[in-house]
């Protein structure tokens, strides 16, 4: 820890506190990216050299190395059974802090907050759900969720359509340029190219509502070491309240997205919040 700002502890009892409980990460490229401290501690921890995709070091209550180890972390050793790599990598850990005195502390229960946008407009925004099928790696097993804000652009391009027209992929970049999966980008963090085109039609309309479908397909390009391509079908029905204004958005996307040696299916469902 390099300062402590905002405080209102008197130094030194705020860190004696704090102390016990003080953990941290770094995650970078490579060791050139490196903050001055975090490379004194790689430095000391004797990892200089080596290629490490994941690392643990155990510091004491001075800032100084206990100990440091590189988990043994390969799902195939496993038969690529997530519950007996678990076991693995904590038995990994209760040896790497062992004769630790660590506190006794209870454990927080943790909520779940999803992400979400606010402002005037109803809806201010959608959420864009990730999920994927089951895969030989067990890769993605949790879902993604993006919170993206319905721009004055996205809001123009999706208004009331009197009549069939047709939407350019640079028109839903907003949303198309979030369904991806995680831990896929190692280029510059984003795409070469997003392509399609998608139509937008009127769709019926009841006593209170009138509704419109947006279909096509999007062709992405990941901007990786693999230029990783992929194409997806959209399906999106839009409500619209009397006077023309958006009322609600529900739709899917379904793709294929190769990873390895594999292909995963991937569903991204777009939802705004009730009107």
């Amino acid at each position: 820890m390099d300062h402590v700002r905002g405080s209102s502890l008197a130094w030194p009892e705020s860190l004696d506190t704090l102390r016990p409980f003080i953990v941290t990460w770094w995650s970078g490229r490579n060791v050139q990216e490196m903050p001055a401290s975090v490379k004194a501690v790689h430095d000391e921890a004797g990892l200089a050299g080596r290629h490490i995709n994941l690392a643990l070091i155990v510091l004491d209550h001075k800032g100084k190395v206990v100990r440091s180890s590189v988990p043994f972390v390969r799902p195939p050793e496993f038969q690529f059974d997530p519950a007996a790599q678990g076991k693995d990598f904590k038995a990994q850990l209760e040896r790497l802090i062992e004769g630790v005195d660590l506190p006794k502390v209870e454990r927080s229960k943790p909520t779940l907050t999803l992400p979400d946008v606010t402002g005037p407009d109803r809806p201010a925004g959608v959420r864009i759900y990730l999920s994927f099928a089951a895969n030989h790696m067990n890769h993605y097993r949790t879902p993604v969720v993006e919170a993206v804000p319905l721009e004055p652009d996205l809001r123009k391009a999706l208004a009331w359509p009197t009549e069939p027209r047709e939407l350019k992929a640079s028109d839903l970049r907003p949303w198309l340029e979030e369904m991806y999966p995680p831990a896929i980008m190692d280029g510059k963090g984003g795409f070469r190219k997003i392509d399609g085109s998608f139509r937008l039609e009127p769709a019926g309309s009841d006593a209170k509502y009138r509704c419109a479908m947006l279909e096509g397909e999007a062709e992405f390009v990941l901007d990786n070491t693999g230029r990783t391509t992929y194409k997806g079908t959209i399906s999106v029905v839009l409500r619209y309240r009397s006077d023309g204004g958006l009322s609600s958005i529900r739709g899917i996307l379904e793709t294929k997205v190769p990873k390895g040696p594999e292909t995963i299916a991937m569903t991204a469902t777009i939802e705004s919040r009730p009107d």
